[in-house]
């Protein structure tokens, strides 16, 4: 993974919370905020790779006439709709 430096402007208060944040999960504040950025990342990604798998994997099981599907009315019925 090619990394890229960028220089960002963070409100005191915001970057003492991030601080605090990252002594309780025993990180440095560098490492959290990558750790955090990266995961924020991926929950935006779209459609995720896991996304896509989870799909392909149902298509296939479609195609293959071993998807089991439930009814809507039962559904609604399940969680009072």
């Amino acid at each position: 993974m090619n990394k890229v430096r960028k220089l960002i402007d963070i409100d005191e208060k915001i970057l003492n919370v991030l601080e605090i944040e990252a002594k309780k999960q025993n990180r440095s504040l560098k490492s959290f905020l990558e750790y955090t950025l990266e995961e924020t990342a991926h929950r935006l990604e779209s459609p995720s790779e896991e996304y896509r798998n989870m799909m392909d994997s149902m298509l296939h099981k479609l195609e293959k006439g071993k998807l089991q599907t439930d009814p809507i009315e039962l559904i609604e019925k399940k969680y009072g709709l």
